[in-house]
């Protein structure tokens, strides 16, 4: 491992910072407008010329800062890995740096179609940075378009300072707090930025599962099968250090106490996916597995689904990271599984980011599944396609309880309702939280979408109904939403709550009802959403639904670490 250390200072304190997320008068968060804009024909200083690839050249010392030995605070640090052979880096529009030094970017595909295709699909790329932070670190963003001084930094409620010099096409903005961070600008840019700690990055390779910086797959890793696949057994740790590509597909049957660690990428890129023809490779497959860590790791560009979880007990994903694109690129997938935890992650998708679901088992389809205490919490979701905390539609089984969604941000729902449970099944669903969430942009409508906030329903769907087995319909009993703050969107989204009546023949005629739905703290664009709201629909079979007010609506809360022990100098470890 090559290790390089600099000594830098960090941008002076006196530096004023403009907030990405700008506060109103009440202090609540709201959005900068960043929809693409024609941009007027440029005139340009006479004094600023442009490098070979269209980047205004920067003066000299523009980036760095002297070291300042009279600062006895602690030093802050920031690491990361330098460019490896056979990764495709993100060079075109955007170049990240930390004082003087470049922050290699992944070139990660995203897909901005809206309508859902088996494989004609429109897909470009975004620049991804990883990094590991210990302290406060300042970083400059430069960029080959105009930036118009206007950015959103995701999660607004994070409210990173930044400061935009729209002479060199430069944002510099400081991080104190690991988390994941997204940028949009005018332009169309985005760039997503994982922050993980780096006190919790360094591990120990001894009886572990080690990839070490550098890319692997089934041509130079021995440790990766001719499938393009590792099986993992009960009792291992796999570890993915800064910088390590692997491409392959983690499995586990029927093991226990497993754990996937590390900053790391699972890259997917290299797979193929077609949904006519049923190729897919799934990252991470795990079925009937007990007492399984994943932590700090991410998963890039997967053929599929990104995370599949099977009649799993014992679950724990802390600080995962997905971006997806192809078809069915579901992010996290719960199915009949027990005691899940789910929390400070990031999934971008191309398909339902977060969902919920109950099979019967593959193999007895008379054996149904059971779903209890499955916790999403403190995530950020992006959804390009399909829904974004969803809960169904395939429900096979009686019992669904205890599933909530706490403390989440959704930068943005294109497509479908970024809160929704379609129960088009047997269970009988309870227990149900939606609670301190914040919808940054409900775009929701757009491709073949609808205009659905909130979606709820137990009819039986052509689609969905019969996919995993044919079953009678269920209920839902029990859902509450609480301080849920809309911030922008489209006008007057829908709020659906529908219960169904049977009309199979074969089937008792009875009615499936949503029952007990208390909807307690509404705000969309700053107006308090109650049962008179003109897009609310509703039915007969939707029973005893409340709308309530018992405090201030703020959506999501935001936290940041103390670094007031920190200085101003630090140090790069590039890996």
């Amino acid at each position: 491992m090559k290790i390089k250390w600099l000594s830098l200072l960090l941008l002076s304190s006196a530096l004023i910072f403009s907030s990405c997320a700008k506060k109103g008068e009440s202090g609540d968060i709201t959005q900068t407008d960043i929809s693409s804009e024609t941009e007027t024909e440029e005139t340009e200083e006479s004094d600023v010329q442009k490098d070979d690839e269209g980047f205004i050249i920067l003066p000299d010392g523009y980036l760095n800062k002297k070291e300042d030995p009279s600062d006895a605070k602690q030093r802050n640090k920031v690491s990361f890995a330098d460019k490896v052979s056979g990764v495709n880096y993100y060079e075109s529009d955007a170049r990240l740096y930390v004082g003087e030094t470049r922050i290699p970017l992944y070139s990660v595909k995203v897909n901005k179609v809206h309508t859902f295709t088996p494989s004609d699909y429109q897909r470009g790329d975004v620049p991804v940075g990883s990094v590991s932070i210990k302290g406060k670190i300042t970083f400059t963003l430069q960029l080959k378009a105009k930036i118009l001084g206007v950015c959103n930094i995701s999660p607004l409620g994070m409210n990173v300072p930044y400061e935009i010099d729209d002479t060199y096409r430069t944002i510099r903005f400081s991080i104190d707090t690991p988390s994941q961070y997204t940028f949009e600008f005018k332009s169309g840019l985005q760039m997503h930025l994982f922050v993980n700690s780096l006190e919790n990055s360094a591990y120990t390779p001894s009886n572990s599962i080690y990839f070490a910086k550098g890319v692997h797959d089934k041509n130079n890793d021995n440790r990766i099968n001719s499938s393009n696949t590792i099986d993992l057994s009960s009792n291992q740790t796999v570890y993915l250090e800064e910088g390590a590509i692997v491409r392959a597909k983690f499995n586990a049957y029927r093991q226990s106490n497993i754990k996937i660690l590390g900053p790391g990428f699972i890259d997917g890129s290299t797979f193929e996916r077609s949904a006519t023809t049923g190729k897919v490779t799934v990252p991470i497959d795990f079925n009937y597995c007990t007492n399984i860590t994943f932590d700090t790791f991410g998963v890039l560009d997967p053929a599929g689904w990104c995370f599949n979880i099977y009649y799993c007990n014992q679950v724990s994903i802390n600080n995962t990271k997905v971006i997806s694109s192809r078809a069915n690129g579901d992010g996290i997938s719960i199915q009949s599984s027990q005691n899940v935890e789910v929390g400070n992650s990031f999934v971008r998708s191309w398909d339902d980011s977060l969902v919920v679901k109950n099979y019967p088992e593959w193999s007895d389809r008379s054996k149904e599944g059971t779903t209890n205490h499955v916790h999403f919490n403190n995530t950020q979701i992006y959804t390009d396609l399909a829904q974004s905390m969803e809960i169904g539609y395939e429900c096979v089984g009686e019992v669904m309880n205890d599933i909530t969604f706490i403390n989440m941000t959704v930068i943005k729902a294109t497509h479908l309702a970024p809160i929704s449970i379609h129960n088009s099944n047997n269970a009988n669903l309870t227990n149900v939280k939606y609670e301190n969430i914040t919808i940054e942009r409900a775009d929701m409508g757009q491709g073949n979408g609808n205009r659905c906030l909130i979606d709820f329903n137990t009819a039986y769907s052509q689609t969905w109904s019969e996919v995993q087995k044919v079953t009678g319909l269920g209920s839902v009993d029990g859902v509450n939403l609480k301080n849920i703050k809309v911030l922008k969107g489209i006008k007057d989204p829908i709020i659906s709550i529908k219960g169904a009546m049977e009309t199979r023949s074969g089937y008792p005629q009875e009615e499936h009802p949503i029952k007990n739905v208390t909807i307690d703290g509404l705000e969309i664009y700053n107006q308090i959403v109650n049962s008179s709201y003109a897009n609310y629909q509703t039915n007969q079979y939707a029973k005893n639904i409340y709308f309530t007010q018992s405090g201030q609506v703020s959506g999501a809360n935001y936290s940041h670490l103390d670094v007031s022990e920190y200085g101003n100098n630090f140090d790069i470890i590039v890996k």
